[in-house]
């Protein structure tokens, strides 16, 4: 017992540090991001200087200079705030895969993650398994609602033609898990029982599940 112990401590040490790594790697390149568009913003600023000093009328081109292309302090604010709204995301992620990387008992409850917009699904949504068991024995229309919940699985046809009704305002608004069982089920007939499995083994890695159907799965 206390070896397994030991080596479930060792695990969970080894995805910390991982996750350390990652959230480091991340704040790097929004950093890098930012410095970016900060230099960008100077050589625009500089370049629009320039075109002033050079014009005849001062006033001519004070009056009519447009200056709608650069970038604006509450555009960098916004900015900030877009990458670090992705960055709490990403850890928010991060840290529910963690726990549910230390689930093995049937009973265990698992951690449901935000999806790509952010969305986390509720204790009551039935589209999230509440158990480890529950994920296990998921059946495959649930799979499927959950899968397209983390976009791992691609827009059908339908979906498709709906989305571009909401770009052009024919919907008021467009959510991939509004299908009915019924749509589920038509769609699931055009996978085979291998697309199923390996869908199955995408939601678990997403998840940080360590369950896997069929074999050489890593």
């Amino acid at each position: 017992m206390s070896d397994e112990v030991a080596k479930l401590k060792s695990q969970v040490e080894e995805l910390q540090q991982l996750v350390k790594k990652q959230n480091l790697l991340i704040s790097k390149t929004g950093q890098s991001v930012l410095e970016l568009q900060l230099a960008k913003q100077k050589t625009d600023v500089e370049e629009f200087d320039s075109k002033f000093a050079g014009a005849k009328s001062g006033k001519h081109a004070a009056s009519h200079g447009d200056n709608t292309d650069y970038a604006t302090n509450e555009d960098l604010v916004q900015l900030v705030g877009e990458l670090q709204g992705q960055l709490d995301s990403i850890e928010e992620r991060s840290i529910r895969r963690l726990v549910n990387s230390t689930k093995s008992e049937k009973r265990d409850y698992l951690a449901p993650l935000p999806n790509a917009d952010g969305e986390i699904p509720s204790a009551t949504d039935s589209i999230f398994p509440e158990s480890l068991e529950d994920f296990e024995n998921i059946t495959n229309v649930k799979l499927f609602k959950l899968a397209k919940y983390y976009e791992l699985l691609p827009p059908s046809l339908k979906e498709q033609e709906k989305f571009e009704d909401y770009l052009e305002g024919k919907l008021d608004n467009f959510h991939i898990n509004d299908m009915t069982d019924e749509d589920v089920e038509k769609e699931l007939k055009n996978f085979s029982e291998d697309q199923l499995v390996e869908a199955f083994n995408d939601v678990a890695r997403y998840l940080g599940v360590k369950s896997r159907r069929g074999t050489d799965i890593w």
